[in-house]
Protein backbone atom coordinates (compact mmCIF):
# COMPACT_ATOMS: atom_id res chain seq x y z
CA UNK A 1 0.00 0.00 0.00
CA UNK A 2 2.85 2.22 0.73
CA UNK A 3 4.38 1.30 -2.68
CA UNK A 4 1.20 2.53 -4.21
CA UNK A 5 1.17 5.56 -2.42
CA UNK A 6 4.86 6.77 -3.91
CA UNK A 7 3.85 5.81 -6.95
CA UNK A 8 1.07 7.40 -7.03
CA UNK A 9 2.93 11.00 -5.24
CA UNK A 10 6.18 10.86 -7.83
CA UNK A 11 3.21 10.65 -10.80
CA UNK A 12 1.64 13.92 -8.94
CA UNK A 13 4.75 15.35 -9.17
CA UNK A 14 5.44 14.91 -13.00
CA UNK A 15 2.33 15.78 -13.58
CA UNK A 16 2.69 19.10 -12.07
CA UNK A 17 6.64 20.13 -13.25
CA UNK A 18 4.85 19.02 -16.82
CA UNK A 19 2.15 21.52 -16.56
CA UNK A 20 5.04 24.00 -14.88
CA UNK A 21 7.06 23.34 -18.47
CA UNK A 22 3.78 23.49 -20.84
CA UNK A 23 2.75 27.21 -18.92
CA UNK A 24 6.10 28.47 -18.90
CA UNK A 25 6.42 27.85 -22.74
CA UNK A 26 3.22 28.81 -23.28
CA UNK A 27 3.11 31.98 -21.66
CA UNK A 28 6.53 32.78 -23.00
CA UNK A 29 8.38 32.55 -20.13
CA UNK A 30 11.12 30.09 -20.65
CA UNK A 31 13.34 28.78 -23.73
CA UNK A 32 14.43 25.60 -24.57
CA UNK A 33 17.57 26.24 -22.44
CA UNK A 34 15.34 27.14 -19.17
CA UNK A 35 16.49 30.90 -19.70
CA UNK A 36 13.48 33.80 -19.25
CA UNK A 37 12.43 34.86 -22.84
CA UNK A 38 10.56 38.31 -22.61
CA UNK A 39 7.28 38.38 -25.00
CA UNK A 40 7.60 40.10 -28.45
CA UNK A 41 6.12 43.54 -28.71
CA UNK A 42 3.08 43.39 -31.85
CA UNK A 43 4.98 44.58 -34.82
CA UNK A 44 4.31 48.24 -35.51
CA UNK A 45 1.89 48.56 -38.62
CA UNK A 46 4.06 50.72 -41.22
CA UNK A 47 2.44 53.50 -42.88
CA UNK A 48 1.60 53.13 -46.22
CA UNK A 49 3.27 55.70 -49.06
CA UNK A 50 0.91 56.76 -51.30
CA UNK A 51 1.30 56.08 -54.84
CA UNK A 52 -0.27 57.86 -57.81
CA UNK A 53 0.40 55.64 -60.63
CA UNK A 54 -0.91 56.41 -64.46
CA UNK A 55 -1.00 53.37 -66.66
CA UNK A 56 -1.62 53.35 -70.64
CA UNK A 57 -3.20 49.95 -71.74
CA UNK A 58 -4.56 48.54 -74.85
CA UNK A 59 -8.43 49.06 -75.12
CA UNK A 60 -9.26 44.98 -74.29
CA UNK A 61 -6.76 44.99 -71.30
CA UNK A 62 -8.27 47.80 -69.24
CA UNK A 63 -10.72 45.72 -67.07
CA UNK A 64 -8.25 43.11 -66.55
CA UNK A 65 -5.67 45.36 -65.50
CA UNK A 66 -7.85 47.69 -63.53
CA UNK A 67 -8.65 44.22 -61.17
CA UNK A 68 -5.14 43.39 -61.37
CA UNK A 69 -3.78 46.59 -59.71
CA UNK A 70 -6.47 46.64 -57.17
CA UNK A 71 -4.90 43.27 -56.27
CA UNK A 72 -1.50 44.06 -56.26
CA UNK A 73 -2.39 47.12 -54.01
CA UNK A 74 -3.81 44.68 -51.10
CA UNK A 75 -1.20 42.59 -51.04
CA UNK A 76 1.54 45.35 -50.38
CA UNK A 77 0.23 47.22 -46.72
CA UNK A 78 3.24 49.24 -47.63
CA UNK A 79 1.22 51.29 -50.33
CA UNK A 80 -1.88 53.27 -50.51
CA UNK A 81 -2.51 53.21 -54.24
CA UNK A 82 -4.64 55.31 -56.36
CA UNK A 83 -4.59 55.16 -60.17
CA UNK A 84 -5.24 56.19 -63.49
CA UNK A 85 -5.37 53.55 -66.98
CA UNK A 86 -5.54 55.52 -69.64
CA UNK A 87 -6.29 53.80 -73.91
CA UNK A 88 -3.13 53.39 -75.18
CA UNK A 89 -1.78 51.15 -77.91
CA UNK A 90 1.41 48.93 -77.66
CA UNK A 91 2.90 51.21 -80.65
CA UNK A 92 0.95 54.37 -79.74
CA UNK A 93 2.64 54.49 -76.50
CA UNK A 94 6.16 54.14 -77.40
CA UNK A 95 5.78 56.99 -80.17
CA UNK A 96 4.34 59.09 -77.52
CA UNK A 97 6.35 58.31 -74.26
CA UNK A 98 9.80 60.15 -74.59
CA UNK A 99 7.14 63.48 -75.44
CA UNK A 100 7.78 66.00 -72.90
CA UNK A 101 4.45 67.90 -73.05
CA UNK A 102 2.82 64.64 -72.97
CA UNK A 103 1.24 63.92 -69.45
CA UNK A 104 2.93 60.30 -70.20
CA UNK A 105 2.02 56.93 -68.27
CA UNK A 106 4.48 55.75 -65.56
CA UNK A 107 3.71 51.68 -66.84
CA UNK A 108 2.74 51.50 -70.98
CA UNK A 109 2.91 48.52 -73.24
CA UNK A 110 6.21 48.13 -75.39
CA UNK A 111 7.63 45.68 -77.94
CA UNK A 112 10.49 44.56 -77.42
CA UNK A 113 12.53 45.71 -80.38
CA UNK A 114 11.81 49.11 -78.95
CA UNK A 115 13.38 48.91 -75.82
CA UNK A 116 17.48 48.91 -76.74
CA UNK A 117 16.85 52.18 -78.49
CA UNK A 118 14.81 53.57 -76.04
CA UNK A 119 16.41 52.39 -72.69
CA UNK A 120 19.74 54.34 -74.44
CA UNK A 121 17.60 57.36 -74.69
CA UNK A 122 17.56 57.36 -70.90
CA UNK A 123 13.11 56.84 -71.00
CA UNK A 124 13.39 53.44 -69.61
CA UNK A 125 13.25 52.56 -65.94
CA UNK A 126 15.40 49.52 -64.93
CA UNK A 127 13.25 46.74 -63.80
CA UNK A 128 15.40 45.05 -61.20
CA UNK A 129 12.54 44.45 -58.04
CA UNK A 130 11.54 41.34 -58.48
CA UNK A 131 13.10 40.71 -62.05
CA UNK A 132 15.45 37.96 -61.70
CA UNK A 133 12.56 35.60 -59.70
CA UNK A 134 10.54 36.27 -62.79
CA UNK A 135 13.51 35.24 -65.32
CA UNK A 136 13.86 31.87 -64.04
CA UNK A 137 11.06 30.98 -66.32
CA UNK A 138 11.31 32.80 -69.29
CA UNK A 139 13.54 31.45 -72.36
CA UNK A 140 17.00 33.07 -72.42
CA UNK A 141 15.86 35.38 -76.03
CA UNK A 142 13.51 36.38 -74.20
CA UNK A 143 15.67 37.75 -71.23
CA UNK A 144 17.66 38.78 -73.78
CA UNK A 145 15.22 40.67 -75.83
CA UNK A 146 14.78 43.18 -72.68
CA UNK A 147 18.29 43.51 -71.66
CA UNK A 148 20.57 46.00 -72.37
CA UNK A 149 24.20 45.41 -70.60
CA UNK A 150 23.39 43.80 -67.50
CA UNK A 151 19.96 45.57 -66.80
CA UNK A 152 16.72 44.85 -67.63
CA UNK A 153 14.22 47.44 -68.77
CA UNK A 154 10.95 46.03 -69.45
CA UNK A 155 9.25 42.87 -68.42
CA UNK A 156 8.00 39.99 -70.90
CA UNK A 157 4.75 38.42 -71.35
CA UNK A 158 4.06 37.13 -74.77
CA UNK A 159 5.76 36.34 -78.08
CA UNK A 160 4.95 39.61 -80.62
CA UNK A 161 4.54 37.91 -83.94
CA UNK A 162 1.85 36.83 -85.92
CA UNK A 163 0.81 33.46 -88.23
CA UNK A 164 -1.91 32.55 -90.72
CA UNK A 165 -6.04 32.27 -89.39
CA UNK A 166 -7.74 30.32 -92.48
CA UNK A 167 -11.36 29.21 -92.70
CA UNK A 168 -11.77 25.26 -93.38
CA UNK A 169 -14.90 26.00 -95.71
CA UNK A 170 -12.30 27.33 -98.36
CA UNK A 171 -8.63 25.80 -97.85
CA UNK A 172 -7.60 22.27 -96.41
CA UNK A 173 -4.63 21.91 -94.79
CA UNK A 174 -2.57 20.80 -97.57
CA UNK A 175 -3.68 24.36 -99.93
CA UNK A 176 -2.99 26.82 -96.91
CA UNK A 177 1.22 25.88 -97.09
CA UNK A 178 1.37 27.85 -100.03
CA UNK A 179 0.19 31.36 -100.73
CA UNK A 180 0.46 30.86 -104.53
CA UNK A 181 -2.27 27.95 -104.37
CA UNK A 182 -4.35 29.82 -102.30
CA UNK A 183 -4.47 32.60 -104.34
CA UNK A 184 -5.23 30.59 -107.59
CA UNK A 185 -8.46 28.89 -106.30
CA UNK A 186 -11.52 30.38 -106.68
CA UNK A 187 -13.58 30.98 -103.49
CA UNK A 188 -16.78 31.87 -105.46
CA UNK A 189 -18.31 35.56 -105.73
CA UNK A 190 -17.94 38.51 -102.80
CA UNK A 191 -14.92 36.17 -101.13
CA UNK A 192 -11.09 37.50 -101.07
CA UNK A 193 -8.38 34.54 -100.39
CA UNK A 194 -6.14 36.41 -98.85
CA UNK A 195 -5.45 39.52 -96.53
CA UNK A 196 -2.69 41.12 -94.90
CA UNK A 197 -1.86 44.58 -94.22
CA UNK A 198 1.03 45.67 -96.67
CA UNK A 199 1.21 49.81 -95.42
CA UNK A 200 1.82 48.33 -92.35
CA UNK A 201 5.70 47.65 -91.56
CA UNK A 202 5.41 44.73 -89.29
CA UNK A 203 3.72 42.64 -91.82
CA UNK A 204 4.98 43.88 -94.85
CA UNK A 205 8.76 42.50 -93.80
CA UNK A 206 7.33 38.57 -94.29
CA UNK A 207 8.00 38.95 -98.21
CA UNK A 208 11.70 40.44 -98.07
CA UNK A 209 13.12 38.52 -95.42
CA UNK A 210 10.77 35.29 -96.68
CA UNK A 211 13.22 35.73 -99.39
CA UNK A 212 16.53 36.06 -97.84
CA UNK A 213 17.01 39.56 -98.15
CA UNK A 214 18.75 41.13 -94.68
CA UNK A 215 17.90 44.29 -92.53
CA UNK A 216 21.04 45.42 -90.49
CA UNK A 217 22.83 42.33 -91.64
CA UNK A 218 22.48 38.71 -90.43
CA UNK A 219 22.77 39.48 -86.39
CA UNK A 220 20.51 42.81 -87.14
CA UNK A 221 23.62 44.56 -85.44
CA UNK A 222 24.84 46.41 -88.85
CA UNK A 223 22.74 50.00 -89.37
CA UNK A 224 24.43 50.43 -92.42
CA UNK A 225 23.12 47.00 -94.06
CA UNK A 226 19.76 46.41 -95.37
CA UNK A 227 19.46 44.04 -98.75
CA UNK A 228 15.68 45.17 -99.66
CA UNK A 229 17.52 46.58 -102.86
CA UNK A 230 19.19 43.68 -103.80
CA UNK A 231 17.66 41.20 -106.71
CA UNK A 232 15.74 38.88 -103.71
CA UNK A 233 14.19 42.54 -102.91
CA UNK A 234 13.53 43.52 -106.20
CA UNK A 235 11.58 40.14 -106.62
CA UNK A 236 9.79 40.61 -103.65
CA UNK A 237 8.82 43.77 -104.46
CA UNK A 238 7.78 42.49 -107.96
CA UNK A 239 5.74 39.73 -105.91
CA UNK A 240 3.82 42.18 -103.27
CA UNK A 241 2.94 44.47 -106.32
CA UNK A 242 0.97 41.43 -108.29
CA UNK A 243 -0.44 40.04 -104.79
CA UNK A 244 -1.94 43.79 -104.00
CA UNK A 245 -3.42 44.18 -108.08
CA UNK A 246 -5.12 41.01 -107.68
CA UNK A 247 -8.84 41.18 -106.93
CA UNK A 248 -8.75 38.45 -104.94
CA UNK A 249 -6.73 40.13 -102.26
CA UNK A 250 -7.99 42.67 -99.65
CA UNK A 251 -5.73 44.68 -97.57
CA UNK A 252 -6.78 44.68 -94.54
CA UNK A 253 -5.50 48.33 -93.34
CA UNK A 254 -8.44 49.54 -90.37
CA UNK A 255 -8.99 46.58 -89.90
CA UNK A 256 -11.07 45.57 -93.65
CA UNK A 257 -10.10 42.02 -93.69
CA UNK A 258 -10.46 41.36 -90.41
CA UNK A 259 -13.79 42.41 -90.19
CA UNK A 260 -14.29 40.66 -93.50
CA UNK A 261 -12.95 36.98 -92.61
CA UNK A 262 -15.17 37.33 -89.48
CA UNK A 263 -17.97 37.74 -91.52
CA UNK A 264 -16.73 34.46 -93.63
CA UNK A 265 -15.81 36.54 -96.74
CA UNK A 266 -12.10 36.11 -96.53
CA UNK A 267 -10.41 32.86 -96.93
CA UNK A 268 -6.97 33.67 -94.71
CA UNK A 269 -5.55 35.77 -92.85
CA UNK A 270 -2.37 36.90 -91.22
CA UNK A 271 -2.73 38.53 -87.38
CA UNK A 272 -1.31 37.38 -83.85
CA UNK A 273 -3.25 35.69 -81.03
CA UNK A 274 -4.62 38.53 -80.07
CA UNK A 275 -7.43 37.86 -83.11
CA UNK A 276 -7.82 34.76 -81.08
CA UNK A 277 -11.12 35.36 -79.03
CA UNK A 278 -13.27 37.00 -81.79
CA UNK A 279 -12.37 34.71 -84.63
CA UNK A 280 -13.29 31.59 -82.39
CA UNK A 281 -16.46 33.50 -81.66
CA UNK A 282 -16.89 34.14 -84.99
CA UNK A 283 -16.64 30.86 -87.27
CA UNK A 284 -16.17 28.22 -84.68
CA UNK A 285 -14.90 25.09 -85.40
CA UNK A 286 -14.48 26.58 -89.21
CA UNK A 287 -11.51 28.41 -87.91
CA UNK A 288 -7.76 26.64 -88.60
CA UNK A 289 -4.36 28.32 -87.37
CA UNK A 290 -1.22 27.53 -89.45
CA UNK A 291 2.15 29.27 -89.89
CA UNK A 292 2.66 31.71 -92.60
CA UNK A 293 2.71 29.89 -96.47
CA UNK A 294 5.44 29.46 -98.70
CA UNK A 295 5.40 32.31 -101.86
CA UNK A 296 6.87 31.57 -104.78
CA UNK A 297 9.21 34.15 -105.94
CA UNK A 298 13.09 34.04 -107.19
CA UNK A 299 12.40 30.80 -109.10
CA UNK A 300 11.37 29.07 -106.07
CA UNK A 301 8.93 28.39 -103.03
CA UNK A 302 9.86 30.38 -99.54
CA UNK A 303 8.74 30.40 -96.36
CA UNK A 304 7.55 34.11 -95.45
CA UNK A 305 9.68 34.81 -92.76
CA UNK A 306 8.50 37.82 -90.05
CA UNK A 307 9.55 39.41 -87.19
CA UNK A 308 9.07 37.79 -83.87
CA UNK A 309 9.80 39.91 -80.60
CA UNK A 310 8.05 40.18 -77.33
CA UNK A 311 5.36 41.78 -76.15
CA UNK A 312 6.81 44.02 -72.79
CA UNK A 313 5.48 45.90 -70.22
CA UNK A 314 7.90 48.34 -69.38
CA UNK A 315 7.82 52.21 -66.82
CA UNK A 316 8.56 55.85 -67.22
CA UNK A 317 12.25 56.61 -66.46
CA UNK A 318 10.30 59.77 -65.26
CA UNK A 319 7.94 58.33 -62.43
CA UNK A 320 8.16 59.65 -59.10
CA UNK A 321 7.44 56.37 -57.82
CA UNK A 322 10.00 53.80 -59.28
CA UNK A 323 10.07 51.03 -56.85
CA UNK A 324 6.12 50.64 -56.65
CA UNK A 325 6.19 50.65 -60.46
CA UNK A 326 8.17 48.52 -60.78
CA UNK A 327 7.14 45.67 -58.36
CA UNK A 328 3.77 46.74 -60.34
CA UNK A 329 5.34 46.02 -63.73
CA UNK A 330 6.51 42.67 -63.04
CA UNK A 331 3.50 41.69 -61.13
CA UNK A 332 1.34 42.35 -64.67
CA UNK A 333 3.43 39.95 -65.98
CA UNK A 334 3.56 37.08 -63.67
CA UNK A 335 2.27 33.77 -64.00
CA UNK A 336 -1.13 34.53 -62.86
CA UNK A 337 -1.69 37.71 -64.64
CA UNK A 338 0.00 35.81 -67.67
CA UNK A 339 -2.65 32.83 -67.34
CA UNK A 340 -5.48 35.72 -66.52
CA UNK A 341 -3.94 37.22 -70.13
CA UNK A 342 -4.49 33.91 -72.05
CA UNK A 343 -7.76 32.85 -70.90
CA UNK A 344 -9.20 36.48 -71.85
CA UNK A 345 -7.21 37.79 -74.85
CA UNK A 346 -5.40 34.52 -76.37
CA UNK A 347 -2.28 36.30 -75.29
CA UNK A 348 0.20 33.07 -75.78
CA UNK A 349 2.26 33.46 -71.96
CA UNK A 350 6.17 33.18 -72.73
CA UNK A 351 6.53 32.08 -69.15
CA UNK A 352 7.66 28.56 -69.49
CA UNK A 353 5.92 27.30 -66.19
CA UNK A 354 2.56 27.69 -67.83
CA UNK A 355 3.40 25.47 -70.63
CA UNK A 356 1.98 22.78 -69.56
CA UNK A 357 -1.60 24.26 -69.16
CA UNK A 358 -3.68 22.14 -70.90
CA UNK A 359 -5.84 25.23 -72.37
CA UNK A 360 -2.43 26.39 -73.61
CA UNK A 361 -1.21 23.34 -75.06
CA UNK A 362 -4.45 22.57 -77.04
CA UNK A 363 -5.32 25.98 -78.06
CA UNK A 364 -4.36 26.17 -82.40
CA UNK A 365 -3.55 30.06 -81.87
CA UNK A 366 -0.25 29.11 -79.42
CA UNK A 367 0.24 25.80 -81.63
CA UNK A 368 0.81 27.88 -84.62
CA UNK A 369 2.38 30.92 -83.05
CA UNK A 370 4.71 28.35 -81.30
CA UNK A 371 5.29 26.65 -85.02
CA UNK A 372 5.88 29.95 -86.90
CA UNK A 373 8.78 31.02 -84.51
CA UNK A 374 10.91 28.48 -86.15
CA UNK A 375 10.56 30.56 -89.57
CA UNK A 376 10.76 33.92 -88.14
CA UNK A 377 13.24 36.37 -87.85
CA UNK A 378 14.82 38.09 -84.65
CA UNK A 379 13.30 41.70 -84.69
CA UNK A 380 16.57 44.14 -84.85
CA UNK A 381 16.59 45.83 -81.66
CA UNK A 382 19.25 48.46 -82.29
CA UNK A 383 18.48 51.94 -82.17
CA UNK A 384 18.73 52.53 -86.17
CA UNK A 385 15.50 50.37 -86.20
CA UNK A 386 13.33 53.56 -85.75
CA UNK A 387 14.51 54.51 -89.27
CA UNK A 388 12.54 51.52 -90.77
CA UNK A 389 9.25 51.28 -89.49
CA UNK A 390 8.10 54.61 -90.95
CA UNK A 391 9.79 54.35 -94.59
CA UNK A 392 8.82 50.82 -94.82
CA UNK A 393 5.65 51.41 -93.98
CA UNK A 394 5.26 54.43 -96.83
CA UNK A 395 7.00 51.78 -99.12
CA UNK A 396 3.85 49.39 -98.99
CA UNK A 397 1.54 52.62 -99.33
CA UNK A 398 2.98 53.53 -102.34
CA UNK A 399 2.88 50.01 -103.75
CA UNK A 400 -0.93 50.32 -102.40
CA UNK A 401 -2.22 53.41 -103.81
CA UNK A 402 -0.52 53.24 -107.05
CA UNK A 403 2.56 55.30 -107.09
CA UNK A 404 5.14 52.60 -106.53
CA UNK A 405 4.79 50.40 -109.64
CA UNK A 406 7.46 48.18 -112.24
CA UNK A 407 8.72 51.17 -113.26
CA UNK A 408 10.25 52.82 -110.55
CA UNK A 409 10.03 50.10 -108.09
CA UNK A 410 14.43 49.61 -107.87
CA UNK A 411 14.59 53.33 -107.84
CA UNK A 412 11.71 53.21 -104.86
CA UNK A 413 13.39 50.61 -102.90
CA UNK A 414 16.94 52.10 -103.55
CA UNK A 415 15.41 55.51 -101.74
CA UNK A 416 14.34 52.76 -99.07
CA UNK A 417 17.55 51.29 -98.31
CA UNK A 418 18.90 54.97 -98.13
CA UNK A 419 16.65 55.98 -95.59
CA UNK A 420 16.92 52.85 -93.49
CA UNK A 421 20.32 53.06 -93.09
CA UNK A 422 20.60 57.03 -93.37
CA UNK A 423 22.19 58.37 -89.78
CA UNK A 424 19.45 59.98 -87.77
CA UNK A 425 20.22 64.06 -88.53
CA UNK A 426 22.76 63.40 -91.56
CA UNK A 427 22.01 63.29 -95.60
CA UNK A 428 24.11 60.75 -96.12
CA UNK A 429 23.41 57.13 -95.78
CA UNK A 430 25.58 54.94 -93.96
CA UNK A 431 28.28 52.84 -95.87
CA UNK A 432 27.42 49.12 -96.69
Amino acid sequence: MDDIRCRLKKAAVTVLLLSGTLCACGCGLSDSDGGIVIPRKPKEKVEAEHVSIRLWIPKDEIAMTEQLVKNFDAVHEEYEISFEIEEKGIDDASQEIDDEDVEAGDIFYLPSGGVESMAEKGILLPIELGFEKLAVDLPESAVQAVTVGNTAYAVPFSPNSYFMYYNKDFFSEEEVKSLDTMMHKDLGKGVYNFSTEISNSWYLEMFFLGNGCTLFGEDGQDPGDCTFNGKNGLDAGNYVLELASNPKYLDNKDGAGMEAFQEGKVGAITTGAWSAPDFKEALGDKLGAVPLPTADMSGEAVTLSNFVDFKTIAANARTKYPEAVQQLVVYLANKDSSRRRFEAFGEIPVLQNLADNEAIKNDIAASALNAQVNFATSQPSISQMDNYWGNMAEFGTGILDGSIDQGNLKQKLDQLVENITKKNGDDEPLEE
